[in-house]
């Protein structure tokens, strides 16, 4: 994430004025101290007055900032180039300390050892105060970037809640519809033949026709059983998902017309990982990568008109790597462009950090490809042994 200007303003700021206090502060304490030093203790010493003193200090203490500014020190990255930026600035903070010393005459040219001395202590003073400065540049920074962690989290906390409310409804919509489509009709069906055959078992004895009517009814309200409420209820929760993934997947396979060739492929991985026994996939994780393979079997019977399909699970980065071919017609381009499950599925993934794709197949049909990141401690890669099942 790059700082915008306005950051970039506030980081200099920060920089300068930490380095800035604490250099004026030397400036003034040193010269004051230097010159009572010079000018108490050894009167007979190299004094000068107090104000060459100060001016010198202040000359270094522009240059140490200016040279901060110059080498831009606070859009750095690397920590030797935020490194290399204030020794640099310290340095020449200490070199131009000394130069002024020198032209005011605080020092005489062959007075080599104060002028050693006094390179020293101003480049310790200067690069002291640009770590301080540094720190405080550095502390502004890092409490930007929770701000924005938080604020990024917060962001993504609401997009889920959003996709599952989307969810929420979808689903909600769908079971209505069922609700209130097929199962009703059937249901005003059975009512109305109950009614009429209770209506000719009021004038006389049952015959033989009123046993076949009920027989009918019985059959009727089977298939609704079996049907519609039994089609809803694997709309809400797939079967089978509580014993474990493959096997829902499986299921559904399993209920596709026995003229659709199917054909499930397992990486042994995955079969330890969904180990009914001691599972390691949570219930939401399962039931994102049965809709995901869901998603993939819909679009190949309802758009490609498919004769064949195969699933293949695997374990891939540590995460579930879900594939859906089909040998159908292939992806219609002015559909692809429309909103759809897919499009949501592929949202819903992106909010846990998955991705999702839907791409022609070769020679012809198309390929749904998740892949679906899990909390549990995957293998990384697939192993070549996998075990495989098919109709």
């Amino acid at each position: 994430m790059r700082d915008t200007r306005h950051d970039v303003v506030g980081d200099r700021r920060a920089l300068l004025l930490g380095a800035g206090v604490v250099c004026a502060l030397f400036a003034v304490g040193a010269a004051a101290q230097t010159a009572w030093v010079y000018g108490q203790v050894l009167p007979d010493g190299p004094g000068a007055p107090f104000l060459d003193r100060l001016l010198a200090n202040a000359v270094a203490v522009v240059v140490d900032l200016v040279v901060l500014v110059a080498l831009r020190t606070e859009v750095r990255r690397r920590a030797w180039e935020r490194g290399s930026a204030l020794l640099v600035a310290a340095v020449v903070a200490a070199g131009a300390r000394v130069a002024v010393q020198l032209a005011v005459g605080v020092h005489e040219p062959a007075a080599t050892r104060e002028v050693l001395v006094e390179l020293v202590s101003g480049l310790l003073a200067a690069g002291a105060a640009n770590v301080l400065g540094l720190a405080l540049l550095t502390s502004r920074q890092r409490l930007r970037r929770q701000v924005l962690a938080t604020a990024a989290s917060r962001t993504q906390i609401r997009l889920a809640l959003d996709a599952l409310q989307h969810e929420e409804v979808r689903v909600r919509r769908e079971v209505a519809e069922g609700l209130h489509g097929s199962l009703q009709q059937r249901l005003v069906i059975v009512t109305a033949r109950v009614q009429a055959l209770a209506d000719r078992l009021s004038d006389g004895p049952a015959t033989p026709a009123d046993v076949a009517e009920l027989r009918a009814v019985a059959r009727t309200l089977e298939q609704a059983r079996e049907g519609d409420v039994r089609e809803m209820s694997r709309m809400l929760y797939p079967e089978g998902l509580e014993v474990g993934m493959v096997p829902a997947v499986r299921s559904l396979l399993g209920r596709l017309p026995a003229s659709i060739a199917t054909r499930l492929v397992v990486a042994d991985p995955v079969r330890r990982l969904d180990d009914p026994a001691s599972p390691a996939l949570s219930r939401s994780e399962r039931l994102l990568a049965v809709r995901i393979v869901e998603e993939g079997v819909t679009n190949a019977l309802r758009h490609g008109g498919a004769g064949s399909l195969e699933v293949t699970l695997g374990l891939e980065r540590g995460g579930l790597r879900l594939t859906v071919r089909d040998d159908g017609v292939g992806l219609d381009p002015e559909r692809a462009a429309e909103p759809s499950g897919t499009a949501r599925l592929g949202d819903r993934l992106e909010l846990v950090g998955g991705s999702l794709e839907l791409r022609p197949g070769s020679p012809g049909g198309a390929v749904l490809t998740a892949w679906l990141p899990v909390t549990a401690d995957a293998e990384d890669g697939v192993t070549a042994g996998v075990t495989a099942a098919g109709r």
